[in-house]
């Protein structure tokens, strides 16, 4: 066996073993987001249903209470915003969380969320959306959590 087929031979199973390792970090971290275990003590998150129109956000409580471009959370618990859109494509992005989701007519997407930090944080569509675009600002209220 010849030097250079020997490094050759070591960087293809090199990249194999990387690879093998990445693929089940992946599976096992994937598996876990989509049970919810990594919720602190696997507390239920609470659903709040988001539908992006042109050009607002709805929010759905569980209780059926609707609010526009504003949605009140408390610190420290688990979420769930199911978004959608009712008319075309949208993305919520909420910058100073790193949180951004497409929201496409059709479709349901889980956005999981935790937010440690009370405050007020904005929510801005990342996709053009329309000449209205501009306007579709919201806002996510953290609260103080209750524990």
């Amino acid at each position: 066996m010849t030097h250079k087929l020997s490094i050759e031979l070591l960087t293809i199973i090199g990249a194999a073993v990387i690879l093998a390792v990445l693929g089940r970090l992946s599976l096992h971290y994937l598996a876990i987001i989509d049970t919810g275990a990594y919720f602190p003590h696997n507390v239920k998150p609470i659903v709040i249903r988001v539908i992006a129109k042109q050009y607002v956000w709805e929010f759905i409580y569980p209780n059926g209470t609707i609010s526009y471009n504003k949605v009140v959370i408390q610190s420290g618990r688990p979420y769930i915003f199911n978004l959608t859109s009712a008319d075309v494509i949208h993305a919520m992005y909420i910058v100073q969380l790193g949180y951004k989701l497409e929201a496409i007519p059709g479709y349901y997407y889980p956005l999981y969320i935790i937010v440690d930090k009370p405050g007020v944080y904005a929510i801005y569509c990342a996709e053009f959306c329309g000449p209205g675009h501009y306007t579709m600002i919201g806002e996510l209220i953290v609260t103080s959590g209750s524990g």
